[in-house]
């Protein structure tokens, strides 16, 4: 008799073993497979007999919009790589986009519309019918007492804009993108130049020196493609200011570590700087209104009143100050851990007001307006966390698709009504969202549906591309759009929204009618001006088959007015109660159901890469708390506690526990034998929406 899943069991998974055999439609048993075909090599699985052929996506596991050649028999696809000589990707896709067509296979894939009957860990997952969950989830919008929320994790797509108009004609709806955004910092920058509508990038081909705070620019970041690229061009020198060793910051020109939660005073001290030293122009002074509040600001945050705090030597503050305003062109920058999470507002605008303080603004070689994609609905922004009450939002819908970024449950749980919230998932597979979730409607897979690629983070020009499927849309899957129509409708809600496949034509439509930029065809390689296309038709069936259009520069102007309005104040030394616990991650990979389970043998075996459960320790703190490599012990914060393995690398500053927000070990967690923790879940989230840094303990098993 086969066991009846609980919610508990599914917050133990790492995907391997019982759950996948009883929740998805091909049981993976790769790795203890794969061990039997390195020895009767006769067991290897055959591809089926037929026609190779070649064809062309993009992948949307992240919001990288990396192109994709896809190799494939009978239409199947079997081998995935980066499109060579691609002006934006430049041929690269990451390791999850190279086994990407796995994932319409994983073990955590949901075949079936369910429903948990309860609240509890120990509620049941129970199959229902679509009508009957779309019937239960409209009624819950019109007897909602609090506000109604969509959860996107990849803003600006058509259906984006789907959830947005849905919303707007809904009483009390909010709009919510993920808190881990790569553009944190463009978001503060437009907040302080009042231009909430306009998109930036980053010219980084054209800058000559990056300073980034955090940012994992060199292990994922934005279109990795393209900062590989960068890197390897050995134009700009890369200075990561960051607490941890992490692969930026051992592949940069220079690694500045500062004391972790510092950054912001760290980025004061330049502030400070820029404003002692008289290297801020009279024209840019002028143009921030409340400058004079600013220039008091900094005047605390002098770099050898704070050396003992932020660990830097006052020297280096000058030196990178001055950096700044000698180089042809500079970008400060900062960003999200894809583990750790964002930085607070406060950091991310003291960080920004830097691009503002040297003018790189609208400059060639700095942080650059771009044009809006033709069609795009202007209005509606995303609300910050930060910024929804607590326990408000009555009734959350979370969109299926993946940031990347961890987005710990605790979070989304504070913004709703205590026992009174109602949680809808259009996922393809279980996750811990999903597991919390009450109503789980089963979404296609990546490459089963088409979907649009827009212009990815920090690209300086826009772009628009789409997803083209390779796969077979499987009849349990339900489009998130079919989805909304069929709620709006229950909920007597019109919206003026037709097939996807529509609006995707009617974008192109108006791209078309622009006649501006071009597109980049992969089949053979070539550039063609879209005034050259004879019709909109013609662009579509080219998208389709492999291409992407490319905007020409916007006009650049100066930033006008600018209002920083930081309250930042003098921090107090405070004494903790235990260790800093930093958590880090790589992108599209802080959990098990982003990867495909081959890629479990890149984190457990090789060890490129910690699983989750490892924590890395100083030597000095290991022989305080009198731990040895590999060995065994107790990680534990207020939020609870769990076993974990230590690596001791004397890259760890003294008194730190760094911890890997990453996949389990594969198979050694399933309904029978759910022993397993995530140490995302020990992080504490602050009341600011932050959880970079935790107070822990850690004791020898």
């Amino acid at each position: 008799m086969p066991k009846v899943i609980t919610r508990r069991d599914i917050l133990k998974f790492t995907g391997g073993g019982i759950l996948g055999i009883m929740l998805s439609p091909l049981p993976w048993k790769l790795l203890d497979d794969s061990a039997i075909w390195t020895q009767n090599w006769s067991l290897i699985p055959k591809l089926a007999h037929g026609p190779i052929t070649t064809a062309f996506s993009h992948c949307t596991l992240c919001t990288g919009g990396c192109a994709i050649k896809a190799e494939c028999v009978s239409g199947m696809p079997y081998y995935l790589r980066g499109v060579q000589n691609h002006p934006l990707t430049h041929g690269t896709i990451c390791t999850q986009g190279l086994a990407s067509h796995h994932m319409a296979h994983h073990p955590l894939r949901i075949v079936h519309p369910h429903k948990f009957v309860g609240k509890t860990d120990n509620s049941t997952m129970v199959a229902v019918s679509l009508q009957n969950s779309l019937d239960e989830i409209a009624k819950r919008i019109r007897d909602a007492k609090g506000s109604i929320a969509i959860l996107d994790q990849q803003p600006n797509r058509i259906i984006s804009e789907v959830y947005r108009e849905f919303l707007s004609k809904t009483e009390n709806g909010k709009y919510i993108t993920s808190p881990s955004r790569e553009d944190g910092m463009i978001v503060a920058l437009k907040e302080m130049m009042n231009r909430p509508s306009e998109s930036f990038g980053f010219d980084f081909e054209n800058t000559k020196l990056i300073v980034s705070f955090g940012a994992p620019l060199l292990d994922g970041w934005g279109t990795p493609g393209r900062m590989t690229a960068l890197q390897n061009s050995k134009k700009v020198k890369f200075i990561q200011i960051e607490s941890r060793y992490s692969r930026t910051a051992m592949q940069s020109d220079e690694w500045i570590a500062l004391q972790s939660g510092t950054e912001k005073i760290i980025a004061l001290n330049i502030a400070h700087v820029l404003i002692n030293e008289e290297l801020i122009s009279h024209k840019i002074q002028n143009s921030i209104v409340d400058f004079t509040q600013f220039k008091n600001i900094c005047k605390e945050f002098n770099p050898e009143r704070t050396f003992s705090i932020t660990g830097i030597d006052p020297k280096t503050i000058h030196l990178i100050a001055q950096g700044l305003v000698k180089s042809e062109a500079a970008i400060v920058l900062s960003g999200a851990d894809p583990g750790g999470g964002p930085f607070d507002q406060e950091t991310e605008k003291a960080i920004a007001s830097l691009n503002l303080l040297i003018g790189n603004v609208g400059e060639t070689g700095g942080i650059v307006s771009r044009k809006e994609i033709p069609g795009n609905k202007i209005g509606y922004d995303p609300i910050q966390w930060s910024n929804i009450p607590d326990h408000s939002i009555s009734v959350l819908i979370v969109d299926g698709a993946d940031s990347g970024y961890a987005l710990p449950w605790s979070l989304i749980e504070k913004k709703l009504i205590p026992d009174n919230n109602f949680v809808v998932s259009l996922s393809p597979l279980l996750n811990e969202i999903s597991a919390h979730s009450d109503y789980l409607i089963p979404s296609p897979a990546f490459l089963e549906s088409m979907n649009d690629v827009p212009t990815p983070n920090g690209n300086n020009v826009s772009s628009f591309a789409l997803s083209t499927p390779l796969l077979k849309k499987q009849n349990y899957t339900n489009d998130p759009i079919d989805v909304i129509k069929e709620i709006a409708s229950r909920s007597n809600i019109v919206l003026k929204i037709t097939r996807y496949e529509e609006l995707l034509k009617q974008k192109i439509e108006t791209i078309h009618s622009q006649k501006r930029g071009t597109i980049y065809v992969y089949a053979d390689q070539s550039s063609i001006n879209i005034k050259d296309i004879p019709s909109a038709n013609e662009l579509w069936t080219k998208l389709t088959e492999g291409a992407v259009w490319i905007d020409e520069p916007s006009k650049q102007t100066t930033p006008g007015k600018i209002i920083f309005a930081l309250a930042t104040a003098f921090p107090q030394e405070t004494k903790l109660e235990g260790f800093p616990l930093i958590a880090y991650g790589w992108r599209g990979a802080t959990s098990t159901v982003q990867i495909s389970p081959i890629l479990s043998k890149v984190f457990q075996e090789t060890e490129l890469r910690n699983v989750n459960g490892v924590v890395s320790i100083n030597p000095t703190t290991a022989r305080q708390l009198g731990l040895s490599q590999k060995g065994h012990a107790t990680l534990s914060t207020k939020n609870g506690s769990m076993k974990v393995i230590v690596k001791i690398e004397s890259t760890v500053r003294p008194g730190i526990i760094e911890a890997s927000i990453a996949p389990h070990v594969n198979g050694i967690e399933t309904p029978r034998h759910p022993n397993g923790n995530n140490i995302l879940n020990l992080c504490e989230v602050t009341n600011n929406g932050t959880w970079r840094i935790t107070t822990a303990n850690l004791l020898k098993a």
